[in-house]
């Protein structure tokens, strides 16, 4: 009986090292919905910094970008995670995302690396205040 109890620790226990922390679930869904263009769902965990660059990257789409988003849907996946106290710094990778590159120029799908920064609000929940999308 000891010997079960002792097997079940350690599978809960490694169990647990593999999920995903709360800062790294929050940066996967507002990247997702942020390169999907699903900016309502990234505002609910964005600082009002973010929201206005939701803002600003809402007005510069183009019909085009609009039909390259239909049936299309990114995947993000982290890298590397560091958190330090009350603020978390994530590395993640976007594939299938809509890429715009340069003002003037149609988007494209495509992969792309990212930084999400995020803070914790009130010391309970991860809010996104910072987002770096890496040249591809």
């Amino acid at each position: 009986m000891q010997r079960i109890l002792v097997l079940l620790t350690l599978v809960l226990l490694l169990a647990s090292c593999h999920e995903k922390s709360s800062s790294e679930r929050v940066a996967e869904s507002f990247l997702e919905a942020y390169l999907d263009c699903r900016f309502a769902e990234a505002e609910r965990v964005a600082s009002p910094e973010m929201v206005e660059q939701m803002r600003w990257r809402a007005s510069q789409l183009t019909q085009t970008d609009l039909d390259l988003l239909a049936g299309n849907e990114s995947h993000v996946s982290t890298e590397n995670v560091e958190v330090c106290d009350d603020s978390c710094i994530v590395y993640l990778k976007a594939s299938d995302a809509l890429l715009l590159d340069s003002i003037g120029q149609p988007g494209r799908i495509g992969d792309r690396h990212c930084i999400v920064v995020l803070k914790k609000e009130k010391g309970r929940n991860w809010i996104v205040t910072d987002l770096n999308l890496l040249p591809s």
